[in-house]
């Protein structure tokens, strides 16, 4: 078990409000209504001081996750019982996770342990009934997820039928999306469980996903008549599940078309779909009240991506993922018919770029959310794309990582000559980006520089990414440093590390990030050698120190209290002492309480020693200020404050010892007038 500190909202008060209305809707689309990779931690073991958070109800352990091992380690010996009874009572935690690690040894291979089984070191049924039975009375709980574990039908749909009724229960998961070789057949009696949860009058099941879980005909029919009778569920995923056919999507094309269904999002990536089952399911969703299609990596042929496209072009779709399909580009064309679309990815698919976006721009299709990364697009499809960016108001989300690999057919490499015609036909457009990912591209210095003037008037972006682009020098690197002074710089994330930085690039980024009060993360740094663990950029400790400088100022006391409080990460690639000096900092920053964070600061750099010299800057104050400066000093920490800290107890103490006029009115006159003289 292990647990993620979710501070909640971890914005401070300076800059609560500083999210743009363009990037609410953006956020609201990324949040965690469905479930992603990055949703969960997978820890193996369990800490003894996670667990006695959980039995103190500490508000800031709001995930847990149960790693079982085949070696007898799951669980750190804990009693389930106890546990989930400590869980039951737990009234801060949302989210909770059961994941099997690794392969179960000391069978044959092909042969696994099933969760529940006798007889080996993996819970037994009995003791799984008493942990479920006290996770069922739990009532903050919002999110349970089974991944990577192998569950009888029968079994397992008992475990689940007693979530009937939950009172905060908004997500289910069930599956081995984790883990492929591990076998789990979750057939129709299963699905009659999640079935009976689904149509429960006081359900509030609004997420529910069954991967990789080996459903059939027979167990896509049943769970299909479950969704007939639920009017909350929303989000519905069946990926990885290649053993359903025709039979099974005609029982869910028929649901999905029915108006009593409130599904808006539905993922079918990674099954085995035919013509007839496209056709069916184009059907289906002709008539549907869904926004939202995931049919990433999928087999179908021509024929059948023309008569699915043709059918979703009677929709109101507006997500489309279509990630590593081969879809010809006059087929994939017909996507400039579905006008409702706002967000696509692409990614992955290796031609016919052109010929797309020129499709789009005569439709007339207003994106929010792009991803074409992965793909053989040549200097002729990016171009087309800017092209087609150039008079798109509404875009908010560009990704396009990797589109210069240099394995690749050299037409379908992206030049620096393409780049720059790229950046050159945006420079007049007027789209507010939120979000933009450009790593691991064949951009340069040429680029850069039209880059930043763009990204500068962008005062919505939240996240940029420019990891791996080494064709920039650090000459290119000192030019983006001017874009984080910029007036409108309000990022939050910018990923630029695996890159050509030295110590100049390094002193000009923390110089113009002094005072900024939005940017959280940084990654800064070269390149990672795998064969010697060991950085190959150019930065040396003097570039380090500028970092350390800009987190703590230590001159005087002023200049750390100026010091930037608000990085929480700024690399991975230094070393054990470089990490050893800016841990602490970066740790403090981590809190929500700015004040207390450069009080912290000041504290710990300027008076946790005993040397009495430290106390003459506050000794030249003037004596009326005193006062005030003594109960800052002094006061105590705020609630909820967590971290390394340093109390100011001991240095009020010895201020007070030095200035006992502070007790005398007289002479408190008198040093007044003295020094006004």
């Amino acid at each position: 078990m292990e647990d993620t500190n979710h501070q909640g909202n971890d914005d401070n008060a300076e800059n609560s409000g500083d999210i743009a209305d363009e990037s609410s809707e953006i956020a609201a689309e990324d949040s965690d209504d469905e479930f992603e990779d990055n949703d969960w931690p997978h820890y193996d073991n369990l800490y003894e001081e996670t667990f006695q958070k959980i039995k103190q109800n500490d508000s800031s352990i709001t995930i847990v996750c149960i790693g079982l091992q085949d070696s007898g380690c799951f669980f750190n010996s804990i009693d389930w019982k106890e546990d989930g009874y400590c869980i039951s009572n737990n009234t801060h935690l949302k989210r909770l996770q059961i994941i099997f690690h690794g392969r179960c040894l000391g069978r044959p291979r092909g042969e696994h342990y099933i969760l529940g089984e006798e007889g080996h070191n993996l819970p037994t049924r009995q003791q799984l009934r008493d942990f479920f039975l006290c996770i069922y009375r739990n009532s903050s709980i919002d999110t349970i997820e089974i991944e990577s574990v192998s569950v009888d039908d029968e079994f397992g749909g008992g475990l689940i039928e007693g979530l009937c009724g939950h009172p905060s229960l908004t997500r289910l998961g069930v599956g081995i999306k984790y883990s492929m070789e591990i076998e789990a057949k979750w057939g129709s009696i299963g699905c009659r469980a999640l079935g009976k949860v689904l149509n429960h009058p006081r359900s509030k099941l609004k997420v529910l996903r069954v991967s990789h879980s080996d459903l059939d005909d027979e167990a896509a029919q049943t769970l299909s008549e479950a969704l007939m009778g639920s009017n909350v569920l929303k989000k519905l995923d069946l990926s990885g599940n290649k053993d359903i056919g025709s039979v099974g999507w005609q029982a869910l094309a028929t649901v999905i078309r029915h108006p009593n269904c409130k599904l808006t999002s539905l993922s079918l990536s990674s099954n085995t779909i035919n013509d007839d089952g496209v056709s069916i399911l184009g059907w289906g969703l002709s008539g549907s009240s869904v926004k939202a299609l995931n049919l990433w990596s999928h087999k179908i042929n021509r024929v059948g991506w023309q008569i699915l496209l043709l059918h979703l072009s009677q929709t109101s779709l507006e997500s489309l993922n279509l990630r590593q399909n081969s879809i010809e580009a006059d087929v994939l064309a017909l996507l400039g018919s579905i006008r409702s679309l706002t967000s696509l990815n692409l990614s992955g698919r290796p031609a016919g770029w052109q010929f797309l976006f020129n499709s789009f721009q005569r439709s007339g299709i207003q994106l929010k959310k792009l991803d074409v990364s992965c793909n053989q697009m040549g200097n002729e499809g990016i171009a087309a794309l800017g092209s087609l960016l150039g008079n798109t108001s509404t875009l908010k989300m560009l990704k396009m990582d990797s589109l210069s690999y240099t394995g690749w057919h050299e037409s379908s490499i992206i030049t620096s000559h393409g780049w720059v015609a790229f950046f050159n036909a945006l420079q007049d457009s007027n789209f507010e980006l939120v979000k933009l990912y450009l790593s691991d591209n064949n951009i340069d210095d040429d680029g850069i520089q039209l880059l930043t003037p763009l990204v500068s008037r962008m005062s919505t972006l939240k996240n940029l990414s420019l990891k791996d682009n080494q064709s920039v020098t650090p000459t290119g690197w000192l030019a983006l440093s001017g874009y984080l002074r910029s007036p409108s710089f309000g990022l939050r994330e910018l990923l630029i590390d695996e890159n050509n930085h030295n110590d100049d690039t390094m002193i000009a980024f923390t110089s113009a990030l002094i005072h900024n009060k939005t940017l959280k993360v940084i990654s800064l740094g070269g390149t990672w050698d795998d064969d010697t663990d060991e950085q190959t950029g150019l930065i040396t400790d003097r570039g380090w120190e500028a970092v350390s400088t800009l987190l703590c100022n230590k001159t005087s006391i002023l200049d750390t209290y100026n010091s930037n409080h608000t990085l929480k990460y700024v690399s991975d690639y230094y070393s054990d002492e470089i990490r050893a000096k800016l841990l602490p900092y970066l740790e403090l920053n981590d809190n929500k309480d700015k004040a207390e964070v450069a009080r912290q600061k000041i504290l710990q750099t300027h008076f946790s020693s005993s040397d009495a010299s430290k106390l003459q800057e506050l000794l030249d104050m003037e004596l009326e200020v005193m006062p005030s400066a003594n109960a800052w000093i002094g006061k105590p920490l705020p609630i909820g404050w967590e971290g390394k800290q340093v109390s100011g107890l001991s240095t009020m103490f010895n201020l007070l010892r030095r200035v006992p006029d502070l007790f005398d009115s007289n002479a408190q006159k008198k040093s007044t007038a003295k020094r006004k003289r």
